[in-house]
């Protein structure tokens, strides 16, 4: 949640509880932020529930930031990201897109349903400056604020006693009057947005792989897939030697000196592994 309005033109957001979705966020911000850095973007990672006490809550985060945006006067482009979602190629020039999207007040997946109102806002894009997008906003909060905190604490898991979900919210909003709302909505391909394998903005959804850890795993090697053919630099690299000395079981290094360099660079690292690994595996000295 902002006190004041972005300076830039375009805000891509992602947001989770730190209990359930922490790791995945940590994995798929890397590559978004470098996205947003390359195309001057500003970049909001929010770990927490702004509204809710458990931690699948945190999916009404998205409704609260956006009307927040609209509430300081932002009349940009609101990209929302889940979790588990992630730009797959960050040389994706957004500004030309978005450009052709001014008259559309929303951007999501065409669903298979071929329902106006059958969305996934796990990856959307929102006009602030259309005046559908500023009125889907306020009744979408409307809705998720007609949720008592009551309600909200008797329902630690999804769909508890009937609680709707942000994209349930989403949904209602969209179905009313006739669908009026949906008017002046993009609705672009599944090769574009919203699956595993889609061209910009990639998602891995739960329903898709049901095992967490399979999943996490899953999206880190996607992403960093995705790093490695676009050749974005390396981050973190004493925190990734000292990552990888541990699956070795080589000892930490007492110090942070040099580790950077040694990193950084594949020939001094494969002599550093080695020179380590030969002390380690040589026989004690003779007393």
């Amino acid at each position: 949640m902002r006190l004041s309005k972005p300076g830039q033109d375009i805000v891509l957001v992602q947001s989770a509880d730190s209990v359930n979705y922490f790791s995945p966020l940590r994995t798929t911000s890397r590559i978004n932020r470098e996205f947003c850095l390359k195309h001057d973007i500003d970049y909001t990672c929010h770990h927490g529930i702004i509204r809710g006490f458990h931690p699948w809550q945190a999916c009404y985060n998205r409704i609260y930031t956006l009307q927040n945006l609209i509430g300081l006067g932002f009349t940009g482009w609101y990209i929302h990201l889940d979790a588990d979602a992630w730009v797959h190629n960050t040389n994706f020039d957004i500004r030309a897109y978005l450009a052709g999207c001014a008259d559309n007040s929303m951007i999501f997946a065409k669903m298979a349903s071929g329902q106006k109102w059958d969305v996934n806002d796990g990856i959307f894009l929102a006009n602030c400056a259309h005046p559908d997008t500023r009125e889907v906003a306020a009744a979408w909060q409307r809705g998720a604020e007609g949720i008592s905190e009551d309600s909200l604490r008797a329902a630690p898991n999804w769909y508890d006693n009937h609680v709707p979900c942000d994209q349930n919210l989403l949904q209602n909003v969209f179905r009313r009057d006739d669908e009026r709302l949906t008017a002046h909505v993009r609705y672009e391909p599944i090769s574009f947005m919203n699956a595993p394998t889609s061209d910009v903005f990639c998602q891995l959804l739960r329903a898709q792989q049901t095992d967490p850890a399979k999943r996490l795993g899953q999206i880190q090697h996607r992403v960093g897939m995705a790093i490695a053919r676009q050749k974005l630099p390396p981050e973190d690299p004493v925190l990734h030697y000292c990552n990888l000395a541990r699956t070795l079981g080589l000892p930490l290094p007492r110090e942070a000196e040099g580790l950077g360099e040694i990193v950084a660079h594949r020939k001094a690292l494969v002599e550093f592994l080695r020179k380590t690994l030969t002390e380690l595996e040589a026989p004690p000295a003779k007393s």
